[in-house]
């Protein structure tokens, strides 16, 4: 295990202002992911980040697919924490361990899955500079003009959290995946 170089805050220096934002992820998740606690060294990018999982999770793209993103984007960055977290949310959500696999390459066996995570992992790879195959595949797909915003502001908020897990080296508290 690496020492963090962002050490997630404690019960004896958490900002007040991160408090409630806290309260509500324990609230939700019946414990508090070092992530957030991590992120809550700022109350602002705590509430930032909190509120962003709060309004994805009213998205249209469903939450199994919304983690094949996330499962997809972590293994690019090369993030232990998100990889393992996702993986975990994503088996709560009935995926099975071939389908696991299949997302940390960018896979699935369902078309308009594939399709998203062709776009996904193009918009990762290129900071979406070159994705206008990936894009009309995408739509020829039946992706509606919300689920194509989602399916950015999904790689977006995984690339968020990724690169702070990253630089912090957030200890993982999933069950870790290699």
């Amino acid at each position: 295990m690496t020492t963090p170089t962002i050490a997630p805050v404690t019960a004896a220096n958490t900002p007040a202002a991160s408090e409630p934002t806290l309260a509500a992820v324990k609230a939700k998740f019946g414990t508090v992911p070092k992530m957030f606690s991590t992120f809550a060294h700022s109350p602002a990018a705590l509430e930032a980040v909190a509120g962003y999982f709060n309004a994805m999770g009213g998205a249209k793209l469903s939450p199994r697919t919304q983690e094949a993103i996330a499962i997809a984007v972590a293994e690019l960055n090369h993030c232990t924490y998100c990889l393992s977290a996702h993986t975990a949310l994503a088996k709560g959500h009935g995926v099975k361990a071939d389908e696991l696999s299949g997302f940390r390459t960018g896979r699935s066996t369902d078309p308009r899955e594939q399709a998203i995570l062709d776009l996904a992992v193009a918009i990762a790879r290129t900071r979406a500079a070159d994705v206008g195959p990936q894009l009309a595949q995408a739509r020829k797909a039946g992706l509606s003009d919300a689920e194509l915003v989602e399916v950015v502001a999904a790689v977006a908020q995984n690339v968020l959290t990724n690169y702070l897990n990253v630089v912090a080296g957030t200890e993982v508290d999933f069950p870790r995946v290699a």
